[in-house]
């Protein structure tokens, strides 16, 4: 029910006063709940403190997605004349490979009854990573080697969110996304959970390391008594760091001690979704190794444009809409039939020459 809900919530828009249906909002907060801890509906006037958050996340997912720019359309032709294909992907059976065997798509053949669509809308996402190498560079005649260069690779490819229409496909990324934005409340309870319970296990280990030295046969009250001597490794040192961990425990039980706290957490992260999930337009010029250029080069390149997605800190996913032919899709490979293709070339008597 609730995720019929969203899909209407991210399928209308706001209405004049830039306001959505409240019993879609009403859902969403659900949503929150049911994805972060289930308990925060025993804290008082839940929905009113979750409501604006919410809504202010959904405004941002839906701003978001809606600033991807057309998808892009792949055809049997569409490597060689999309230079940003070509910098995606090593050759053409490599892109057809992607398109047609990714789980998505299976799963998408799965649920719908029929036929797969004229043409299908999806998400192409890959990571991209850039390599400092040393290289060879032409400068006028004269041939450089050992010449610091910038390769730049993309890996991980998969396909996803495949539908039969650019809005299906729209509205099912604004809803991983808006879900995103929800793990990430998550995050954030779970970390402090986390957090609380590494420091108890590590003033657990240092009670039982400064039982063990008071035992000892070297061990005095020196090391008590006397601030120079408390080391890590000395009873003073270890109460020493026993202290600090008190006080972290103290923030941490103070700063979580109700639902009320928990709840103000995921207020706080629902309320910021830029801080979690952003879109970011790179610009790279590229020549045919995929090779960075600077701009003005003499060298053929071509300068390519692409979003990226920005999830937390510090990951990054490349993105495109894309649209393709469902009958350009490659049929899935018979392991068994090609199995007893090789048996059967496998036993054949080989001719010989003399």
């Amino acid at each position: 029910m609730v995720l019929r809900l969203l899909q209407s919530l991210f399928s209308t828009a706001p209405d004049s006063t830039g306001k959505f249906d409240p019993a879609l909002i009403r859902a969403a907060i659900e949503r929150v709940v049911d994805g972060t801890d289930p308990r925060l509906r025993m804290a008082r006037h839940y929905r009113k403190k979750l409501w604006t958050a919410v809504e202010r996340s959904i405004e941002y997912v839906i701003e978001v997605v809606d600033a991807l720019p057309p998808p892009v359309e792949i055809r049997g032709h569409s490597f060689m004349a999309d230079p940003r294909l070509r910098a995606l992907f090593t050759s053409t059976r490599h892109l057809q490979e992607i398109l047609s065997f990714g789980k998505e798509l299976h799963h998408y053949r799965q649920r719908i009854s029929g036929g797969l669509p004229t043409d299908l809308y999806a998400v192409l996402r890959t990571e991209r990573i850039e390599k400092t190498v040393l290289g060879v560079a032409l400068e006028g005649d004269l041939i450089r080697r050992d010449v610091p260069q910038t390769t730049v690779n993309f890996h991980n490819h998969r396909v996803t969110f495949p539908t039969g229409s650019e809005t299906k496909t729209r509205r099912e990324v604004k809803k991983r996304a808006f879900d995103y934005l929800i793990e990430a409340a998550l995050d954030r309870l779970v970390a402090t959970r986390t957090q609380k319970q590494q420091l108890e296990q590590q003033q657990r280990q240092l009670l039982q390391k400064k039982t063990k030295l008071l035992r000892g046969a070297n061990a005095t009250l020196r090391p008590l008594t006397d601030p120079q001597a408390a080391t890590p490794n000395t009873p003073a040192g270890i109460d020493k760091r026993l202290r600090e961990i008190e006080v972290e425990l103290g923030r941490i039980r103070a700063d979580s001690a109700t639902l009320d706290d928990h709840l103000a957490k995921v207020v706080v992260t629902l309320r910021e979704p830029e801080k979690h999930l952003r879109l970011d337009r790179v610009t790279l010029t590229l020549d045919h190794m995929n090779i960075k250029v600077n701009q003005g080069a003499s060298r053929n390149a071509n300068t390519l444009t692409f979003d990226d997605v920005l999830l937390g800190k510090d990951r990054r996913i490349t993105t495109l809409l894309i649209r393709f032919p469902s009958d350009e899709i490659l049929p899935r490979p018979d392991f068994f039939e090609e199995a007893n293709r090789l048996l059967y070339l496998g036993s054949q008597p080989r001719l010989t020459t003399i």
